[in-house]
């Protein structure tokens, strides 16, 4: 559905406050376990599928007391298709999943990330997630596209905090590389919800054959593009992450994540001064398995750590370790 049903229920946004608090890390890095177990506190008010996929109806949706059945609506479309997944990992998709508000700036304005342009849809997605959402719950948002940004968000946000998620950028290539070849070896259909351009790669033949072939494990363009996008976030996080002010960012590895997860959690909560009265067992959310290293990324191992020398030590991280 096109038609912007909320329109006639914006000036309700006019005096709505938020305070955001960013998930932010290289993409594959933990983001999405991270967000799934700090949303399970109850604390907070993520940004989830049914906020992007019916954005257009959230307002109209709560007024109307149909916000319930939308979700079970999109819940059992999903399962229609066969979704019980989001087909690049085993976290499972309703309505309710915790997803990245990047791909809603993605449908409007063909910028992932946040930008002058799109900074007025990130405030309204905001506003109307706290509306509905009908508490003082701040608000938890994920988007890697933002990890080498969180100075203009601070800028544009001074009330903004984050946490910070880091993993060894072997494995986190390994499974973008892999992520990325599911995605284009055929369609989503998921993701075709979330995302348009996604869509119509499938609609121009050359280019998605073009694609497939540059992150192919025939091809090295694709882990060497890869890398280089990396090296510049991480680049970007090790030079300006002093400039955020203490109180205001936590970082984690999702290395320690798995190790302590209980622990880990109880500390993300005490630094953003968030107390809950929830029993959790954090433990019952990491499954760590075995990752087996793209093809690719082992034979470029040299040039992935020159490229990222610095971000490597600053976290204990091994060129040569049993990865």
């Amino acid at each position: 559905m096109n038609t912007n049903q909320d329109q006639q229920y914006l000036e309700k946004l006019e005096h709505i406050d938020f305070q955001p608090i960013f998930i932010l890390g290289l993409h594959r890095s933990g983001t999405s376990i991270l967000y799934k177990m700090l949303t399970a506190t109850g604390c907070f008010n993520p940004v989830t599928a049914y906020h992007l996929i019916k954005y257009n109806q959230l307002i109209h949706n709560h007024v109307n007391k149909q916000e319930e059945s939308s979700k079970k609506e999109l819940t059992e479309s999903f399962r229609k298709k066969g979704l019980d997944d989001r087909g690049i990992d085993r976290l499972k998709i309703t309505a309710d999943f915790a997803e990245e508000y990047g791909f809603l700036l993605g449908q409007k304005t063909f910028e992932m990330h946040l930008t002058s342009k799109n900074l007025q849809l990130f405030i309204e997605m905001c506003k109307k997630i706290q509306l509905i959402s009908e508490n003082k719950n701040s608000i938890l948002l994920k988007n890697p596209y933002d990890f080498l940004n969180f100075l203009f968000i601070k800028k544009r946000f001074p009330n903004a905090k984050f946490v910070f998620i880091h993993r060894h950028p072997f494995k986190t290539l390994s499974s973008t590389m892999k992520a990325i070849r599911l995605l284009f070896k055929k369609r989503n259909p998921y993701t075709t919800q979330l995302f348009r351009t996604y869509n119509k790669i499938f609609e121009n033949p050359l280019l998605l054959q073009t694609l497939r072939l540059c992150f192919s494990q025939l091809s090295a363009f694709g882990i060497i593009s890869l890398s280089f996008n990396t090296s510049n976030a991480t680049k970007y996080y090790m030079k300006n992450i002093k400039k955020l002010p203490k109180q205001d960012y936590f970082s984690i590895t999702y290395e320690d994540l798995c190790k302590n997860p209980q622990e880990t959690m109880e500390d993300i909560m005490q630094s953003l001064n968030i107390k809950t009265s929830k029993k959790i067992d954090f433990t019952s959310y990491v499954k760590p398995r075995k990752t087996h290293l793209d093809p690719s990324v082992i034979q470029l191992r040299n040039f992935i750590f020159k490229c990222m020398k610095k971000y490597f030590e600053q976290f204990d991280y091994e060129v040569e370790e049993n990865l």
